[in-house]
């Protein structure tokens, strides 16, 4: 490797959006120590998720849930009352805005990071080599940093439209993170959507709030979308110890009938699934690798929608789009993209249960495929780096990274890599549940304290 710069650091966290920034902030805490956290947004906190700018992206989770440290759990709340001058009590059920959340994240380390040694680098790493002493990495500007101790916190990893576009401009296709460019869609264009998950939704309510006029249709493979969640969820009372010896027909079988006997009593099905929430990764791991091969080949959709839901309010504004044909939503499989003599894009389909094809021809395409889950089939050069020298082996299913039950990554020999840790999105096969607020910040404080010790260790 050659760069601009070598600097030494003690440990380097390569992604600085919630992960990282939290990592970071629990390092700097426990220890005097020297810390780069590599972040392209040249921002501590807010990555992809909490960068927008755009008001009507909402939280998926209401803010009495969202505070980043176990120990203060209303420690968002607080930050978000004080914000808007008003109780906290009065916002316990708000869906607030990701900006905010972002600003919070944003807030909350730099409280630490002003006081310690963190080297914030705005670039990002395309190359990591174990060196002997720990490892270098080599940076998109052409820098090189050492550290002894890396920790991958490089989020989720995009993915690419299911088949190429051919013989089309370059600004025909929009990634759905790419706030700026949604925002910047002509209201009259006909906009496909390919996805139907929550990077569909926001990219439905930018259109919406720009006042769009031209056609707009989501296409996934099941046609399913996230739900709502219900105003003043309650858990319902109750271990879930029933749940583990169960195979996934009998699991979800009991879940209905869970679900049936909310709604039986007067609450809603949303009640049922609270009551999983805190023992996802204990249900995912209790189950045998046919077992979890079988929920993702045939149940794993319907769980993402129900499990992953939106604000009640956002809900409402995507019925009354259906309702009013502003949006459609179609189940099919997507089969070729190409352009139209007049400048157009062409999409074939296939929809689902029709023995036909189908056709239909748009002006903009936004890709909202979601998350790449397989690391094999990730971009870039780091992570196909890191498998290519035994540096790491994907995780179950191919999902992510194999790790330790502390978040150490495991070698291609499946031994734990001195110095080499990560959480968040890469440990979602070995986890299941493993990227939201109350996952992260778990792992975030843990590994910090784990990664800490190895360090000492290797004195």
């Amino acid at each position: 490797m050659t760069g601009l710069s070598i600097d030494t650091v003690d440990i380097a966290i390569l992604g600085g959006g919630a992960a990282g920034a939290l990592v970071a902030r629990h390092l700097l805490a426990l220890r005097d120590l020297r810390v780069a956290l590599v972040e392209p947004r040249g921002v501590a906190g807010r990555g992809a998720a909490y960068s927008t700018a755009r008001p009507e992206h909402l939280l998926n989770v209401n803010a009495a849930r969202m505070s980043a440290f176990q120990d203060v759990p209303d420690d968002f709340l607080a930050f978000l009352a004080a914000r808007r001058g008003v109780a906290p009590a009065d916002l316990a059920g708000v869906f607030a805005q990701r900006r905010d959340y972002g600003a919070y994240l944003e807030d909350r380390v730099a409280a630490v990071v002003d006081q310690a040694a963190l080297d914030l680098r705005t670039t990002s790493a395309v190359e990591l080599q174990a060196n002997g002493r720990g490892y270098a990495i080599g940076l998109a500007d052409g820098g090189m940093l050492t550290a002894r101790t890396v920790v991958l916190a490089l989020g989720n990893l995009p993915a690419a439209l299911p088949v190429p576009v051919r013989d089309a401009g370059p600004d025909a296709v929009v990634e759905a993170w790419d706030y700026e460019a949604i925002a910047a869609i002509d209201p009259a264009d006909d906009v496909a959507i390919v996805g139907a998950g929550l990077s569909m939704v926001d990219t439905l309510l930018t259109l919406l709030a720009n006042g769009h006029r031209g056609g707009i249709v989501a296409m996934s493979r099941h046609g399913l979308m996230p739900l709502s969640h219900a105003p003043g969820t309650q858990p319902q009372p109750g271990g879930v110890e029933a749940l583990l010896p169960l195979g996934v027909r009998a699991r979800m079988r009991l879940l209905r009938q869970w679900a049936a006997g909310a709604q039986a009593e007067g609450g809603r099905w949303q009640d049922a699934l609270e009551r999983l929430r805190p023992h996802v990764q204990t249900l995912w791991q209790a189950w045998s690798a046919g077992e979890q091969r079988r929920f993702l080949r045939h149940a794993v959709r319907l769980w993402d929608t129900h499990r992953h839901r939106i604000a009640p309010e956002v809900g409402d504004r995507i019925a009354a789009m259906r309702a009013d044909g502003r949006f459609r939503l179609h189940a099919g499989r997507l089969e070729a993209i190409g352009s139209t003599s007049d400048g157009r894009l062409r999409i074939d389909w296939h929809p689902r249960g029709d023995t036909r094809g189908a056709q239909m021809t748009v002006d903009r395409i936004v890709n909202a495929t979601g998350t790449e889950k397989r690391v094999d089939r990730a971009g870039g050069s780091l992570l196909p780096a890191l498998l290519a020298q035994g540096l790491a082996r994907p995780g179950p299913h191919g999902i992510g990274l194999d790790t330790s039950p502390a978040g150490q990554v495991l070698g291609a020999d499946g031994a734990p890599v001195a110095g080499l840790w990560t959480l968040g999105a890469l440990r979602t096969g070995t986890l299941w549940e493993s990227v939201a607020m109350p996952e992260l910040r778990g792992q975030a404080a843990r590994l910090a304290e784990a990664a800490l010790a190895g360090l000492e260790a290797s004195h």
